[in-house]
């Protein structure tokens, strides 16, 4: 019996033009605004990340009504060597959101108190190491907030498997930043700026599928393809060729 689990990972946007400059440029790394929310407690950040789901295109349909009917699939062997990781999903409910985050604000005023140099960087490189896990965490259900503003409630976000690319702490630019700082879209953009230069790569031979809204896209995907900057050798144009699919197709056939 085959596994539950697909041998790619997709990732879905809204517009076709996001999915040409992937081809063209790899992935671009931005700021998602992210809430862990317990019985009584809850903390918001923003991280900076490339996000992906671990979903066969059998289960694709509801997950594409959301994020978007334009897609690409990668390897899974490509997502294990850039250090892509499963989300972990809490229950707002269970003790454990809660005791986590209420333990993290603890050990972050425990280490505003230290006067030693040296031991308040030990310790603040402790705490920067243990902020990482809130990077992979999300909650199992919740409001899911659109761009849009439309809020659904009650959001199963565990259906979405959702795997996550978080760059190394020790980049450049701040890994985790407190909701307040970018609340606002114009914060988000300013953040963004900041990391424009960065990329997720892939090759072409990692990529599994290709999805596009509508049929009519089809010669205009290949022959994106084939006087792309980045070169896509005539056997991968071929495989990728066929590997190309419509939401009606995955809709009707999967």
């Amino acid at each position: 019996m085959a596994g539950r689990y697909p041998n790619a990972l997709f990732h879905y946007t809204q517009e076709k033009h996001a999915l040409w400059g992937i081809l063209e440029d790899n992935f671009r790394i931005s700021y998602a605004r992210e809430r862990i929310v317990g019985e009584h407690e809850k903390v918001g950040f923003a991280a900076p990340m490339v996000s992906f789901c671990d979903l066969r295109l059998s289960e694709a349909a509801d997950h594409i009504g959301t994020y978007g009917k334009y897609g690409i699939g990668l390897s899974k062997e490509w997502a294990v060597r850039q250090q892509l990781n499963p989300v972990s999903y809490w229950n707002r409910k269970s003790h454990l959101a809660d005791t986590t985050i209420r333990s993290m604000k603890k050990f972050f005023d425990h280490v505003q108190k230290i006067d030693d140099l040296d031991d308040h960087l030990d310790m603040a490189r402790l705490y920067h190491d243990l902020l990482d896990i809130y990077r992979v965490i999300k909650n199992y259900e919740g409001d899911l907030i659109r761009k849009d503003g439309i809020v659904t409630p009650n959001y199963r976000f565990a259906d979405e498997r959702e795997w996550r690319y978080v760059p190394a702490w020790e980049s450049s630019f701040r890994a985790y930043v407190p909701l307040d700082e970018i609340n606002t879209d114009e914060k988000k953009a300013e953040f963004n700026s900041r990391i424009g230069e960065m990329r997720l790569e892939f090759e072409p031979g990692d990529i599994r599928y290709l999805i596009i809204s509508d049929e009519h896209e089809r010669d205009e995907l290949i022959e994106h393809i084939r006087h792309a900057k980045r070169k896509f050798d005539d056997a991968t144009i071929s495989r990728l060729s066929s590997r190309i699919l419509t939401v009606k197709q995955i809709e009707e056939d999967f």
